[in-house]
């Protein structure tokens, strides 16, 4: 189970969690009021409702606690494993009302189709298949249950299809049967049509969401790599600036080491020209002596 798949199983049970309290409690004070102003409906007596929503509601308050932590702590296993119950444990406290009622032929037995669609959220066709397969495996069940007076319902009902069954009546069996099947069958042909929607469409959202991570992706890098480069620039643009300031200190030295031998050399030039100078004045100092000398001899 990837990340994406883990959040839309989460995010589905979490929704069903949350209408299940609203449902369990609308059912419970349902049955509390028909209860104490309509006796005589064949409805399970207040403690049999009390224990199995007290079982719906305890049930429901471990998923929710559950599904309280971060995704990252949950197990594949363990949320298939939830996922699956989801349909599974709502069959099983609507058959105990249906059980404890005494009749399968009451309004109670409607919640079936409900759960049956609710499995288009969460199933694809074979959990659909499977889980129609179980609920008209159940029904079955209670209907043979009453069929031999084992749920001890007081009074035939017609509530429902039409028809008072009565203990041991073949022929109320047989249409029962056939119209519960009928109608289970033809909610889970329509759950099944739901499902491959919402499948095709959560398939094109998970693709769009794949295409829009990879670009994503695609986005961080180039910002990395922008990031790095502009890290780069900076240090280029650092070193730059040190090497301009050491070639404007070494220009500054050759400049005063210029000046210094341009100076140099102008004390340098003035001397040797005064040394020349002077050697002309002394030259035309020993030829004059010389030609003196000359004139006194003679």
């Amino acid at each position: 189970m990837d990340i994406f798949e883990k959040k839309q199983t989460v995010e589905a049970i979490s929704t069903i969690v949350k209408a299940r309290w609203f449902f369990a409690l609308t059912i419970f004070l349902q049955g509390l009021i028909l209860n104490l102003f309509f006796p005589w409906a064949p409805l399970p007596r207040v403690p049999a409702i009390f224990f199995i929503l007290l079982a719906a509601f305890l049930t429901n308050f471990f998923y929710w606690l559950y599904l309280r932590q971060p995704i990252e702590k949950m197990g594949d296993s363990t949320l298939r494993v939830l996922k699956a119950s989801q349909v599974f444990i709502d069959f099983i406290w609507v058959s105990a009302i249906l059980y404890f009622s005494g009749t399968v032929s009451k309004m109670a037995v409607f919640l079936y189709f409900i759960i049956l669609m609710v499995a288009a959220s969460l199933y694809q066709k074979r959990g659909i298949i499977f889980f129609t397969l179980f609920l008209q495996f159940l029904f079955t069940l209670l209907l043979v249950l009453q069929y031999k007076g084992l749920m001890y319902s007081t009074a035939p009902t017609k509530e429902i299809f039409g028809v008072e069954f009565k203990v041991g009546d073949t022929s109320s069996l047989v249409f029962i049967l056939i119209a519960f099947c009928s109608y289970s069958t033809a909610t889970a042909i329509f759950a099944g049509y739901l499902a491959n929607f919402f499948k095709r469409r959560e398939k094109k959202f998970y693709g769009q969401t794949i295409e829009l991570f990879k670009k994503t992706k695609e986005l961080l890098q180039t910002k990395n790599l922008l990031k790095a480069a502009l890290v780069k620039s900076d240090k280029s643009r650092l070193e730059s600036m040190r090497t301009r300031e050491e070639l404007e200190k070494v220009n500054k030295e050759l400049r005063d080491k210029i000046e210094e031998l341009e100076k140099f050399h102008r004390i340098t030039v003035g001397r040797e020209l005064k040394m020349i100078e002077l050697k002309k004045k002394i030259k035309n100092l020993e030829e004059k002596i010389k030609e003196s000398e000359e004139i006194n001899n003679k």
